[in-house]
């Protein structure tokens, strides 16, 4: 990954909208930035001292200053090595005021007296942000990802050769758990193999919440209010599955369905409307030649013509990189006409709890000949014995 060039676009673009300083969380786009990989979280909202103020400090020219909190802080330094577009880590002492830390890193950036622009995160702490205006009050903090979610948007090769390596590895797990599967498993029992699955062959973590459905024909199944839970699968069930991992720091997203011993008509007939709906959506995202709600609405109307509307509830899909979701979003207001490689996900899905769920999803390059599906996994229904 060229992180150079990332970078001195960021501070071309900071200089051109007299951005004195953009500061960026440990987060996706930190990592884009830099290649420090993120850690995973695990629920605590403080982990460590003045994790508040910690990331990376970017100026208008110059290498990027990190700061990160004592506790993990060999992490940080391990991060940083070898990066010459990184200045350090400056580590936050327990017996320092963080706010004094910050201090001193806005005061590095010519921040001391008068009126200054920074950027932030989406996901910086809002204890940064009333810190900074304390010290500052004419600050004024502005969106960062103004500028670097356009970038992101745009895949370049070393990007598109990693997220297919994550979606190879994704198929890998969805074949060996396919393999393991077999009717009075439960849904924990599904998601866990798939999670070990990824940490098995290789992946930093999963990229979401691992999805595993199972939709029992019958009223009593109701409306899910958890992702995988115990209910075992038995003859007759649909299954719907929604998981990825995270590979070389860029996430996957994949999606099949199976069926436990015969479908009935109606379900084969959802199934084919599910395969017809991804193919059109795909077929018609030319690169410079369809909007995002264009392709939600062809995938849309197929599924509407076989008679299945009400069944399909959500986006037909989004964009996927550095994170699992983001911008741009296939669904019914988006305008944003779709460039040759941008990466969505396309996942057209039929779910009537208590009844049936088919889904598929893949995700596809933009492309000057229409969508191009990464995942070599066929798109037919599975079937478990």
């Amino acid at each position: 990954m060229d992180y150079g060039s990332r970078l001195a676009a960021v501070q071309t673009a900071m200089q051109e909208r007299d951005i004195a300083l953009t500061f960026l969380p440990r987060a996706a786009n930190l990592f884009y930035l830099t290649g420090i990989r993120r850690q995973l979280d695990h629920g605590t909202d403080h982990n460590a001292y003045g994790d508040w103020l910690s990331g990376g400090y970017i100026g208008q020219d110059g290498p990027v200053q990190v700061v990160a909190p004592r506790m993990g802080g060999g992490f940080w330094q391990h991060e940083a090595e070898g990066k010459s577009w990184v200045s350090g880590v400056r580590l936050i002492m327990e017996p320092e005021a963080p706010v004094d830390v910050l201090k001193e890193m806005l005061s590095r950036h010519g921040l001391a007296s008068g009126k200054h622009r920074i950027a932030v995160d989406e996901r910086t702490w809002a204890q940064f942000t009333i810190a900074a205006s304390s010290l500052f009050p004419d600050l004024e903090i502005v969106n960062a990802a103004e500028i670097i979610a356009p970038m992101r948007m745009i895949k370049t090769q070393d990007e598109l050769d990693a997220m297919q390596r994550g979606s190879d590895l994704t198929d890998d797990v969805f074949r060996n758990v396919m393999a393991f599967m077999k009717p009075g498993m439960t849904e924990f029992d599904v998601a866990h193999e798939i999670d070990y699955q990824f940490v098995k062959l290789g992946a930093e973590y999963t990229s979401f919440e691992t999805g595993v459905f199972f939709i029992q024909a019958e009223p009593a199944g109701g409306e899910k209010t958890v992702r995988s839970g115990e209910r075992e699968l038995r003859h007759g069930d649909s299954i719907m599955f929604d998981f990825g991992g995270v590979i070389d720091g860029y996430a996957s997203d994949f999606g099949r369905s199976a069926f436990v011993g015969e479908p009935s008509a109606e379900y084969l007939r959802a199934h084919d409307a599910i395969i017809t709906s991804q193919a059109d959506a795909m077929a018609a995202m030319v690169a410079g030649q369809c909007t995002a709600s264009q392709a939600n609405a062809i995938a849309r109307k197929v599924i509407s013509d076989a008679g299945f509307d009400d069944g399909f509830n959500h986006r037909l899909g989004h964009g996927i990189g550095v994170t699992v979701h983001e911008p741009p979003f296939l669904d019914g207001v988006d305008q944003i006409v779709l460039q040759e490689n941008m990466v969505f996900t396309v996942e057209p899905s039929i779910w009537y709890p208590g009844r049936f769920g088919n889904r598929i999803e893949d995700m596809v390059v933009v492309t000057n000949d229409g969508g191009k599906p990464m995942s070599k996994i066929e798109r037919k229904l599975f079937i478990v014995e």
